[in-house]
């Protein structure tokens, strides 16, 4: 279980059920295995999905959503695991689910940063147990590559320190006992397919997943139509401050000590 001083800085509507409200995932593993676990535990269905090309939803009149691995702009609710301050003094979605913007880890401290999954953190705080088997554990350390920190000498402490907080301490065990090369092995490709209308996830990788997870990934039912086109790309730190302001921003997230990906609303249907 996760830190009780770290639990209680989370924002309080991310430990409940919120009425009403359904999910926004994006197109990789990491999204929608925590979509599969809030789904599980709290019932929530997922109506919309981004990539760094556009928006898009099934249900154009429900209003009410939380991302999902997403870094959401401004005071909308995401769950999450990105740096998103540029600076210091950045402002901070205070509806963020995400140790980062929790603890105020931004590009002037970036090697002070939980560099894991969002999956780990929502199955940290939401209390939900680790894989039964060691291939599972390992497999979900695969996830959004969760396991590298521990292979930089510089980041070891770091890396086991949040793991620490997290209440994952078998995990430390785990990736003792691991090679790097074991877990590229197990790795597989995290992508979604969007086709037709539809979000899915190749078969053999999806049963592949839940084998080793120990339970459903979770697919959303309906066709999703283009609901908004973005624009996407890379800056750097020094725009940073100005990037922040921009009203058609849509999500970013600090990729490195200088360099900041960003989507920007282009085009709304």
């Amino acid at each position: 279980m996760m830190d009780t001083t770290l639990y209680n800085q989370f924002p309080e509507w991310s430990k409940v059920y919120n009425e009403g409200h359904f999910l926004v995932g994006t197109d990789d593993l990491d999204s929608q295995a925590s979509i599969s676990i809030l789904n599980q535990v709290f019932g929530y269905e997922q109506n919309c999905y981004a990539t760094r090309q556009g928006f898009f939803m099934i249900d154009w009149n429900i209003k009410q959503h939380i991302g999902v691995d997403l870094a959401l702009h401004g005071d909308r609710k995401c769950y999450d695991n990105h740096v998103t301050m540029s600076h210091w003094d950045s402002p901070v979605n205070s509806n963020s689910a995400n140790i980062n913007a929790i603890l105020k880890i931004s590009q002037d401290n970036y090697t002070k940063k939980c560099a894991f999954s969002t999956l780990l953190q929502i199955m940290s705080l939401l209390d939900v147990p680790l894989p039964k088997t060691k291939e599972g554990k390992q497999f979900l350390l695969t996830i959004d590559s969760a396991y590298l920190g521990y292979y930089s000498s510089y980041f070891r402490r770091t890396w086991t320190d949040y793991m620490e907080q997290l209440g994952f301490t078998e995990l430390i065990d785990i990736v003792r006992e691991t090679t790097s090369d074991d877990f590229k092995r197990m790795k597989i490709n995290e992508e979604l397919t969007f086709q037709d209308g539809a979000l899915t996830f190749d078969k053999d990788r999806k049963e592949y997943a839940e084998n080793l997870l120990g339970y459903e990934l979770y697919l959303p039912q309906g066709q999703f139509k283009e609901r908004a086109q973005f624009h996407s790309d890379y800056t750097s730190k020094q725009y940073g401050r100005e990037l922040l302001e921009n009203e058609c921003l849509f999500s970013l997230a600090m990729t490195s000590k200088n360099n900041i990906s960003y989507t920007l609303y282009n085009t709304v249907h």
